[in-house]
């Protein structure tokens, strides 16, 4: 019996090493297999925070598309589109929005859309 036990435990040793060593391998506990909301949610502001600067526009206007993209996404509407259609309405309006002049012609702005 002692035998048995010897000759296998080092098989239950092995399988335990590998899966405190190799946890990503495993499809279940890997980052992307579950989506966590509130990291996208601090990725979706970043984001738009990010694009936000990217507009030469006033203060009162950065407020006012800060408001609506953040109101956009908590309604589930990802911040690209929503600073899209909050400038559109803002151009309508006749305000000129225009990319700031440090941001770079390769570099993302929405304004150039």
């Amino acid at each position: 019996m002692a035998t048995f036990v010897q000759s296998h435990l080092w098989v239950g040793v092995l399988a335990g090493g590998l899966a405190l060593a190799l946890p990503g391998c495993n499809a279940t506990s890997s980052p992307g297999a579950s989506i966590n909301p509130a990291s996208q949610t601090l990725n979706w502001h970043d984001e738009a925070a990010r694009l936000i600067r990217t507009l030469d526009i006033s203060n009162r206007l950065q407020d006012s598309a800060r408001d609506y993209v953040v109101e956009q996404m908590a309604r589930g509407v990802p911040p690209k589109p929503a600073l899209e259609r909050w400038i559109k309405e803002q151009r309508d309006r006749g305000a000129v929005i225009r990319c700031k002049s440090e941001v770079s012609a390769t570099a993302e702005c929405i304004a150039r859309t």
